[in-house]
């Protein structure tokens, strides 16, 4: 075989393979599954260091899980329910990862959920706060202040 045709038939070949080798064994995410995908919120969805026509609510699909991953240690952040709407607190867990976010330690991880009496269009907010803030924070979470707003959408 000629080099020229050698180079084509070793194209081919790798053209031929080349879709096998980007495929998963991983399915498609089912969206009407059992399980659905948490809306995931860090502190750098705070509401607060936005005016209200820059900060547009966040859109939430009804019946679907909410967390709130904010940096930890020495932040200790908890859940305000007087300034917090049409959500609920479920629990928080702590993940160990320092420095991931300068002079924190921890990521603390907050688990929400839409209150019963939410529906289409409901428009709400889940606030927390922290006392002691990391200088390299004082940007995105000013005061200690996080804020999320959201409107519910159910588009079913």
């Amino acid at each position: 075989m000629k080099p020229g045709l050698r180079y084509f038939a070793a194209l081919g070949l790798c053209l031929s393979v080349t879709p096998a080798l980007g495929e998963t064994d991983f399915p498609v995410w089912d969206q009407h599954g059992a399980a659905k995908r948490p809306y995931i919120f860090t502190q750098q969805h705070n509401a607060v260091i936005q005016s209200d026509t820059e900060a547009p609510a966040q859109l939430i699909r009804l019946g679907y899980p909410l967390q709130v991953q904010l940096p930890g240690n020495p932040a200790l952040w908890t859940f305000q329910p007087e300034e917090s709407h049409h959500v609920e607190y479920l629990g928080r867990t702590m993940v160990y990862s320092p420095n991931r976010i300068a002079g924190t330690e921890s990521i603390l991880v907050f688990d929400l959920a839409l209150s019963a009496d939410a529906a289409d269009g409901t428009e709400g907010q889940f606030t927390f706060k922290t006392e002691e803030l990391p200088a390299s924070l004082e940007n995105v979470v000013p005061d200690g202040i996080y804020v999320v707003r959201f409107q519910v959408i159910d588009p079913d």
